[in-house]
């Protein structure tokens, strides 16, 4: 989330019943920043989504995907259904995650900025392939990313064969030490960030940054925390005047089907956008959550909004090995099947000790985010 941030799955309540506080593990964010705390909470929801096996016609009636095996203490289960491909229907994103997170911001120079796979169910078929204007030439069509607040720990990320092509730490200032194209981002409307932000723009765009990220998590009251409107009024005002220079993002948003969050809030955002907003690319977060589900909720959104997909944020729910196997399918299907062409860069929470790296190497997991599939 914000740059040098913390945050916690922890337990919350759904439809007015309080859940069990026996959510996996901590899963925590922190960085150096020694500014404001901020405290928030998601709710977290059984879900059961819908898929298109591979091959199967658009048309044709989706496969039920249930995920709810894991999420036992979850007694309100909500449900979304997923698109066969992308297509004009639209649906209710996947449910959030339970998550609390702690922030500290840091001075606006250089601020912030699942379960286990069910039986695997074929990503949604169908093929669409989507204009982008994404530079390929690394040779890999998904540009993969590190997100990160510590650039000294990144640099186990970028031996040999590795697929890194760019970093972002919710900052707007290039701290990574490592000759990536950085992507820094307008994290808010408060705390000093949009007074820096015209310089350090135009000095990323002159280091050889390619887009920019708009606002983090807007519809969560302890991240930017903007109503959908203030978002696109200040959308137009911060990051209208780069268009044309880069690539722009939409706000990152959540992945809760909340009626005023996730892709909900993102289409009150469009809509009081009235056309003016200057967005190339959909930046779209996604925690608690399997492969297929996943993979839906990308399809959902590519089928409302028609844009191109940045994932800026994505952690599994489960072990290692779990994540590892969710890792492994969600890659597999990214690079390999061109319903999914509309998927342009890709970054999983986050390179830190605790997320990505266990006693200062590479988890299982995280090598096959950096060099496998």
């Amino acid at each position: 989330m914000v740059s040098k941030s913390l945050i916690a799955l922890a337990a919350a309540t759904f439809a007015g019943e309080t859940l069990a506080a026996s959510i996996h593990r901590g899963h925590e964010r922190h960085h150096v920043g020694k500014r404001d705390m901020v405290t928030q909470m998601v709710t977290r929801t059984a879900w059961t989504t819908v898929t298109v096996t591979l091959g199967q016609s658009a048309n044709a009636a989706p496969t039920a995907v249930d995920n709810n095996t894991e999420l036992t203490k979850s007694r309100s289960p909500s449900s979304s259904t997923a698109v066969a491909a992308p297509a004009e229907a639209s649906s209710a994103a996947p449910s959030s995650n339970t998550i609390a997170h702690n922030v500290n911001v840091v001075d606006a120079a250089a601020s912030p900025s699942a379960t286990q796979n069910s039986a695997p169910a074929a990503a949604p078929s169908a093929t669409t392939t989507v204009e982008s204007t994404e530079d390929q030439s690394s040779g890999h069509r998904l540009q993969r990313g590190l997100a990160y607040n510590d650039g000294k720990l990144l640099q186990g990320f970028l031996g040999s064969g590795s697929k890194a092509t760019w970093v972002y730490n919710w900052g707007q200032v290039d701290d990574s030490g490592t000759g990536l194209e950085f992507v820094p981002m307008l994290w808010g409307v408060d705390k000093g960030f949009p007074q820096s932000w015209d310089a350090n723009a135009q000095k990323a765009i002159d280091a050889g940054s390619k887009a920019f990220l708009s606002f983090n998590e807007p519809d969560l009251s302890s991240q930017s925390n903007m109503s959908p409107q203030d978002a696109a009024t200040n959308h137009i005002k911060y990051m209208n005047p780069w268009a044309g220079k880069v690539r722009i993002s939409s706000p990152s948003i959540t992945n809760s089907d909340d009626p005023n969050m996730g892709l909900n809030w993102m289409q009150k955002f469009f809509d009081a956008c009235n056309g003016q907003c200057k967005v190339d690319f959909l930046a779209l977060h996604s925690y608690g959550t399997d492969g297929p589900t996943v993979l839906n909720h990308l399809l959902d959104a590519y089928s409302r909004f028609k844009k191109p997909v940045w994932v800026t944020e994505l952690g599994f729910d489960g072990d290692d090995d779990k994540k590892n196997q969710a890792m492994e399918y969600v890659l597999d299907h990214l690079e390999n099947n061109s319903t999914f062409s509309f998927v342009e860069r890709f970054t999983y929470f986050m390179v830190a000790e605790g997320e990505m790296l266990r006693n200062s190497q590479l988890t299982t997991f995280a090598k096959t985010f950096a060099y496998g599939a």
